[in-house]
């Protein structure tokens, strides 16, 4: 649905890239434990537990909202980059994979826990006082914490959080930090330093890099180690996926029929009601005139509505939702549950062709035109039909391939066969390329099964069968290449910058020393010959500071800190700049405050060294599950889920 009814998490903030704790909460894995409904789809398995494609759609749209609302009209642009489908679903795999090694270590939520973190909402506890049993079931059934509407599966997702929490604290319990480690940081935090320096900015010298094509060639060449991937192998490679045996697998019309007839349960669907809005935008802590202001707005253009102006048209003159504007203020249909709690109490309280005075809702005051109401019933026979046929049809269509598959290695009898076999059988054979251990595929995206079974094998030699998400798959190895280099266009920018930098650094240090040794290490002089500014830290230079010219650099950090009262430090590598220093004082920190410090110091140790051994103990169970994507949802090639 619309942006603008999306009831926001007031709690949380969705971070997507794999920042753990930011999707524990209210995405859990136990209240969808119960089983999904017979017959409903599945975007994914771990170890054998299923993830419901309905958890997984709640959770893409959310995430595509707030992706949205950050990147705006550059969204449409990065989305494939993204591949949210993707993303979405292996971040309910890891989770799903944290709450089975967290119950097989024997962890639990109790339900006084359960209850304590239920008292730290403020919506239940207003004034530091529960709302009581009846207000708080009323709350959520009102949708104040979507997607949930019962206080089960609100329960279970919050018991699922603690658990998350619980076997994250388990974990992080094994990291130690020293006194000494304490100290030290200490140190760092508060030691003093003053000097003068010079920076001669590299951007200078990389203006005037232009490198010929022999020289950029011969570049990427002597530096190999930097792009080239390590041991490639050409393979060629026959996909039999669904499209490849759609023809061969038909389900008849009987059977889906009698299908639908068996589980009608499944299609039942709840009261729907298809309308159109505009709204009037208003900040929720606007001021009481403009908040009247809109009201009289949205009164207006009510009025004019009922007076006989096409609704569609007002709403793209006038509204305020981006959304919907472009198409008249349409919204679809939509069920109970899929609005915020003012909105959706207004439309069902409608009748068909109704236009609603001004309806107030966190984003501001709406006007509303019911067009249509579906009653409550079960879906017709046609108008499911092709969703059950997909149901149907998926696991055949697999195991159609896989005998498809079996057949023609079973036929294949060395590499050359592949080709003809292949043709006879009608199926199409493709050139992966040049294939690295941490490859891709064209037209597969990361199949790692698929890529062992190419090392696997000598050149001449054919795989066995490869079972992968989008079918199965036999390949043969062309040829071997040792420290494979990827052709220069595929690295070209890199490489150019790389050259650039490289030339660049190279010139800026030897105008800098040469200043250096004309001046005899007097920076003043140096900094004359140089015409850049000689610059002193005022006040004394502490870690993490940023320099003019230089910024934050670990390079002359390091240098400064090291380097003896009085002394001129040698050229020094930062990354914008060439750098010399000398040091004029240093001061030592202030040790009577380590007391004081030394436990949130600590605490700022253990954090990253527990977000790494986390992460380190997520990996190994992902990398040791048995996990499985549904491809009709998450495409794995990168370019995203439907």
């Amino acid at each position: 649905m619309l942006n603008v009814f999306r009831e926001n998490l007031k709690h949380l903030k969705w971070i997507l890239w794999f920042v753990i704790a930011s999707f524990a909460l209210f995405f859990g894995v136990s209240w969808w434990r119960g089983g999904r409904a017979a017959g409903e789809d599945w975007v994914a398995t771990v170890n054998g537990e299923e993830i419901p494609a309905s958890v997984w759609r709640e959770q893409a749209q959310r995430q595509d909202e707030q992706y949205r609302r950050m990147f705006g009209k550059r969204y449409e642009e990065i989305a494939k980059q993204i591949n949210l489908g993707y993303q979405v679903a292996e971040q309910l795999v890891r989770k799903e994979l944290v709450c089975q090694d967290a119950r097989r270590l024997g962890l639990e939520v109790s339900r006084k826990e359960l209850a304590n973190a239920i008292l730290q909402f403020p919506q239940f506890n207003p004034g530091g006082t529960f709302v009581g049993k009846k207000k708080y079931e009323e709350m959520i059934a009102r949708g104040f914490f979507p997607p949930f509407r019962n206080v089960a599966e609100f329960e279970a997702a919050l018991a699922d959080d603690l658990l998350y929490r619980k076997w994250q604290a388990l974990v992080a319990r094994g990291v130690v930090v020293t006194e000494d480690e304490v100290r030290d940081a200490f140190r760092r935090r508060h030691e003093k330093v003053t000097f003068e320096y010079l920076a001669l900015p590299l951007e200078r010298y990389e203006k005037k890099v232009e490198p010929s094509e022999a020289d950029l060639r011969a570049f990427y060449e002597a530096h190999r180690d930097r792009w080239s991937r390590g041991e490639g192998r050409r393979a060629i490679f026959v996909l039999v996926d669904d499209r490849a045996v759609a023809d061969r697998v038909k389900i008849p019309e009987e059977e889906l029929k009698k299908y639908y007839e068996e589980h009608q349960d499944l299609f039942t669907r709840p009261e729907e009601r298809r309308a159109r809005h505009i709204l009037v935008k208003v900040a929720p802590d606007a001021s009481p005139k403009e908040q009247e202001a809109a009201r009289k707005k949205a009164e207006e253009l009510a009025a004019r509505a009922r007076a006989g102006e096409d609704f569609a048209t007002l709403a793209k003159k006038y509204s305020d939702d981006p959304g919907s504007k472009k198409v008249g203020g349409e919204l679809g249909w939509f069920s109970r549950g899929r609005m915020v709690p003012e909105f959706e109490e207004a439309v069902f309280s409608m009748a068909p062709g109704a236009i609603s005075d001004p309806v107030k809702t966190p984003y501001g005051w709406h006007v509303i035109l019911l067009e249509e109401v579906r009653e409550a019933g079960v879906r017709p026979f046609e108008e499911v039909r092709g969703q059950i046929e997909s149901q149907l049809r998926f696991p055949r269509l697999r195991e159609e391939a896989k005998k498809v598959a079996a057949e023609l290695r079973a036929k294949v009898k060395t590499a050359e066969d592949l080709a003809r076999v292949a043709e006879e059988m009608g199926l199409q054979v493709r050139d992966a390329g040049v294939v690295t251990r941490s490859s891709t595929i064209p037209g597969l995206g990361p199949v790692p099964a698929l890529v062992e079974a190419i090392f696997d094998v000598e050149p001449g030699q054919v795989t066995g069968v490869v079972e992968l998400p989008r079918g199965a798959a036999v390949a043969t190895v062309k040829e071997v290449i040792p420290n494979w280099l990827p052709p220069l266009e595929e690295n070209r920018a890199a490489v150019l910058a790389a050259y650039r930098a490289e030339k660049a650094r190279e010139a800026a240090r030897k105008a800098l020393a040469d200043a250096l040794a004309k001046s005899r290490g007097d920076l003043a002089r140096a900094a004359k010959r140089l015409k850049i500014k000689l610059r002193k830290t005022d006040p004394a230079f502490v870690r993490g500071q940023e320099l003019p010219e230089v910024g934050k650099d670990p390079a002359v950090e390091e240098a400064a800190f090291s380097v003896e009262p009085g002394q001129v430090s040698d050229p020094i590598d930062a990354a914008r700049a060439e750098v010399v220093l000398r040091v004029i004082s240093r001061e030592e920190p202030d040790w009577d405050r380590l007391p004081r410090e030394a436990d949130e110091i600590r605490g700022a140790l253990v954090s990253p060294r527990a977000q790494r051994l986390v992460e380190q103990k997520i990996q190994a169970l992902r990398e040791s599950a048995d996990v499985r994507f549904n491809p009709r949802y998450v495409d794995l090639s990168g370019g995203g889920g439907r």
